[in-house]
């Protein structure tokens, strides 16, 4: 009576083709998104992963004297939880770049930034006014002392240069 078959109409392959082809690009798009989450979430793993053992490996080199050094750089890393790094950055020691380049900053502020987790110039950089007040506290410096020598433009500088 009826000839209902799909495939004796005049564009039925097309169609089939066009669906094909849509599936396709939703699957590329699909997997590329996924793809990108999954970089992402290993890739903050790894930093993670790098800060716990420069933890781990700052907490046996310094726990070895009891100095007054080690005592303050102790209680300096005891607040570096209150960074946002977040904002200006996650370094391990791995990659630090010698912070003593910038003017006001010595062998022992060098190891008090390395104590709360700050290694690289980019991350100097990206510090906020609240950062910079914040910073100063942790490792008890000289209130405004960050802000007259200028850390974040000295530090945006040599990041250039790297």
């Amino acid at each position: 009576m009826f000839e209902m078959n799909p495939l004796n109409l005049p564009d039925a392959q097309i169609q089939h083709i066009i669906m094909l082809v849509v599936a396709g690009v939703l699957g590329l798009i699909i997997g590329y998104i996924s793809q990108k989450r999954t970089v992402r979430q290993l890739e903050r793993d790894l930093i993670n992963l790098e800060k716990d053992v420069d933890n781990c490996m700052r907490k046996t080199l310094v726990n070895s004297t009891d100095d007054e050094e080690t005592i303050v750089l102790n209680r300096i890393r005891a607040r570096s939880g209150e960074i946002n790094f977040a904002r200006i950055g996650v370094a391990s020691s791995t990659g630090a770049d010698d912070l003593k380049i910038i003017v006001g900053i010595g062998p022992f502020l060098e190891k008090k930034m390395h104590a709360i987790g700050i290694y690289t110039f980019r991350q100097i950089a990206n510090f906020t006014p609240e950062d910079i007040d914040q910073v100063n506290d942790i490792i008890e410096f000289f209130p405004g002392r960050i802000v007259r020598d200028n850390w974040v433009g000295q530090a945006a500088e040599l990041a250039k240069k790297k």
